[in-house]
């Protein structure tokens, strides 16, 4: 009788410890299929893991760089930096030019998507035409960076010159210069952030400094910056022949009041200011002509930036949204040290 209980006892422990190996290794199973799904799920579909990983690992990623127009240096200077340095660190580059229409630009952005672009760097765009197209490439997990196209809803962080502090920096040169009143001649246009905010700030200044009175305003447009505000200022300036100031938005308008205030016999008592740095506007600086100053941006720095921010948000990093493109003010008191490096990028990023 007890070697009958005693060999029950056995086949029961074995029965049990079968069992036990059994549901140990279904939960471990489980547990792995539970962890692939999870990770799949953060990083959303399949190709896009795979294109964390090869980031991550440093592989090479297929980069796509869009540009609005490539009218002057400082954009030729801005989207050929970015191709080299993604070139540079073994990435595909896939580089379009819209020549200022938003509508080609908008597919262009499709057209990298479906070329297969991880990342797109979108330059100087119209943040309101190109939402929609930026919104289906971030909803298929391509990185979009902004460079110098402001906010565009959907783009996963945008790099930009603060506007809004550069206008605040040269308008207060300006309405200093003036002392604070007299007529001014606004130009400018509402087709790309910057110069939106660089409107804004006019009004802004004109509301507080009451002293300043907007008797004119020429609407420019890109390309044909230049050419568009000389024509609009001649006009301008033989209605305002007193005129105080000339509130430019950038530096192609800034060359075209230059030549607009020379031929009105105005230059160079009559000031202006200038953004992005030209040439032709920093040697109007040194000579002390109409433009008082303008602000020149690393271009260089944020194109390594740039790559590098597209290389860790492919690798699935958080990261910061707005990224602040260092600038500098120019004057004739620090012109000489921009002057030379200006030369040399006109003669690389030449036409």
């Amino acid at each position: 009788m007890k070697k009958k209980v005693f060999t029950r006892l056995l086949t029961l422990l074995a029965i049990v410890a079968i069992l036990f190996t059994l549901f140990t290794g279904c939960t471990s199973t489980k547990a792995t299929e539970s962890n692939a799904t999870t990770t799949q799920a953060a990083g959303g579909t399949s190709a896009n893991n795979e294109t964390t990983a090869a980031a991550g690992n440093g592989e090479k990623l297929k980069i796509g760089v869009s540009t609005n127009a490539l009218a002057n240096i400082h954009n030729r200077h801005m989207f050929e930096s970015v191709i080299k340095e993604a070139e540079k660190a073994g990435h595909e580059v896939v580089s379009v030019n819209a020549n200022g229409d938003a509508s080609q630009q908008s597919m262009d952005i499709e057209n990298l998507v479906q070329a297969g672009c991880k990342a797109i760097i979108v330059q100087n765009g119209d943040a309101f035409a190109l939402k929609n197209a930026v919104q289906e490439a971030s909803k298929q997990g391509i990185v979009v960076i902004s460079q110098d196209s402001g906010w565009i809803d959907g783009c996963s962080a945008m790099f930009t010159l603060n506007s809004f502090k550069v206008g605040a920096d040269i308008f207060m040169m300006l309405a200093g210069e003036t002392g604070f009143t007299g007529k001014i001649i606004t130009t400018g246009h509402q087709d790309n952030f910057a110069l939106r905010s660089i409107g804004a700030l006019q009004q802004a200044f004109v509301k507080e400094y009451t002293g300043l009175q907007i008797v004119a305003h020429v609407q420019t447009t890109f390309p044909g910056t230049t050419e568009v505000t000389y024509n609009g200022l001649e006009s301008a300036l033989l209605a305002n022949p007193d005129v105080a100031a000339i509130w430019t938005s950038q530096d192609l308008e800034a060359m075209g009041a230059i030549q607009a205030l020379k031929e009105a016999d105005l230059y160079p008592q009559v000031k202006c200011v200038g953004v992005d740095g030209e040439v032709d506007v920093l040697k109007d600086i040194k000579a002390r002509g109409s433009v008082l100053c303008t602000a020149v941006s690393d271009l260089d720095g944020c194109a390594v930036n740039i790559v590098k921010y597209a290389q860790r948000l492919c690798a699935g990093e958080k990261l910061p949204k707005a990224v602040d493109i260092p600038y500098t003010i120019v004057t004739a008191d620090n012109v000489d040290d921009f002057i030379a490096k200006a030369e040399s990028d006109s003669k690389t990023y030449a036409e």
